[in-house]
């Protein structure tokens, strides 16, 4: 692999127009973590993660929260987040995507008939990237969502993150920039990813670090309403979320 430094001047370099200036290293360890993720018929792993929140008078709030996704690309998923606002629940079947929300004392139901990638897609569709951060990494082809818009990409270097060996690789696309730190050792896992919006005031950023990966998923992906929550159509969820 290139070293930190020869690969941060890569970096400096510019671009052809309109041409990704993507390090080979960066390439060859991204299509390794997408060809794994892919392999996983089954799986569970828990994230913990931040997403910073602009305020008005400049204060930059960092929201934290834990989240366990249970995924079975032949039956559904099941993703549950506990945060500051309280629990939220995404639960995909194969027909229906189900949100809960403990704030909100409610859940919605809005049809996601197809695999689990069509799940994603409604719920990011619906309830927006606040309800799913990391998606990205969940999908069959990860690296199709990842390199949606990417102008270039660096091997930034071997480093470990918690207590794992890892490799560094740094993309920018037009309006953000992603970090991903891969496992060095076993399967070539994501550990570590970072979002950053360049242009937004106090560049934002969305971190989340993955643990516990284990190669099954032990759920029905039915899900139970809460005993007094309320169906609410998914617009007003969606809407009330991200008030």
């Amino acid at each position: 692999m290139v070293s930190c430094r020869a690969a941060v001047m890569a970096a400096l370099v510019a671009a052809p127009a309109g041409a990704a200036e993507i390090d080979p290293d960066a390439e060859a360890v991204l299509r390794e973590t997408c060809a794994a993720l892919a392999a996983l018929a089954a799986f569970t792993v828990t994230s913990d993660a931040s997403t910073d929140m602009i305020l008005r008078d400049g204060r930059k709030l960092q929201l934290v929260a834990t989240t366990t996704a249970v995924v079975d690309r032949a039956a559904g998923f099941r993703m549950r987040r506990q945060g500051p606002f309280g629990a939220v629940e995404a639960v995909h079947d194969g027909e229906t995507l189900t949100v809960w929300s403990e704030a909100l004392g409610g859940y919605a139901v809005t049809p996601a008939a197809g695999g689990v990638d069509d799940g994603l897609d409604a719920l990011l569709a619906v309830f927006g990237e606040g309800a799913a951060g990391g998606a990205d990494l969940l999908y069959a082809d990860a690296c199709g969502n990842l390199m949606n818009g990417v102008e270039s990409g660096d091997y930034i270097g071997a480093t470990t993150v918690g207590g794992e060996p890892a490799h560094h690789l740094f993309y920018r696309a037009d309006d953000h920039d992603w970090q991903l730190w891969v496992r060095a050792e076993g399967p070539a896992l994501p550990v570590r990813y970072v979002i950053t919006s360049k242009w937004v005031t106090g560049a934002p950023q969305f971190a989340a670090q993955f643990h516990d990966w284990t190669f099954e998923a032990d759920d029905d992906f039915a899900f139970t309403a809460p005993e007094g929550a309320r169906e609410i159509a998914a617009a007003d969820a969606a809407r009330d979320m991200m008030e």
